[in-house]
């Protein structure tokens, strides 16, 4: 069984992007485990990442696809955070989703899909939403 870590966040178009190219792999359905995994900035024991719309869309789309999926969550820092679960479930394959940034923006805001694709030992596929 192949495990693919989808690491969610809110944006709408980047989840639809992210779904779009994991359903374009040439993968046998019945032998991939999607992960659907956010990470909250805060410790809150109220919030459920099932309930977040990009979560719901994802889930329900890779499931209508023929994906097995399970819907994990967690706070902190994304970044260590994304990288210690991908080697916890020992995934084959990283989904990240980012956004067009100007070479200045990237340099100066960075970003968490540029850390986890830098930093991470496992194949990352990156997806980007136009803007």
């Amino acid at each position: 069984m192949q495990t693919i870590l989808l690491c969610a966040d809110t944006d709408g178009e980047r989840i639809t992007e992210q779904v779009d190219s994991i359903t374009s792999l040439p993968l046998e359905q019945d032998r991939v485990r999607v992960l659907v995994y956010h990470v909250f900035r805060t410790d809150d024991d109220e919030v459920n990442a099932a309930n977040l719309k990009a979560v719901q869309y994802a889930t329900a789309e890779l499931e209508a696809a023929g994906f097995e999926i399970e819907v994990r969550q967690s706070s902190g820092d994304a970044v260590r955070n994304i990288l210690e679960t991908a080697a916890a479930v020992d995934a084959d394959l990283l989904s990240i989703g980012g956004r067009k940034r100007s070479p200045t923006g990237k340099a100066l805001f960075g970003s968490v899909a540029q850390q986890v694709m830098l930093r991470s030992e496992r194949p990352v596929l990156f997806s980007t939403a136009g803007e």
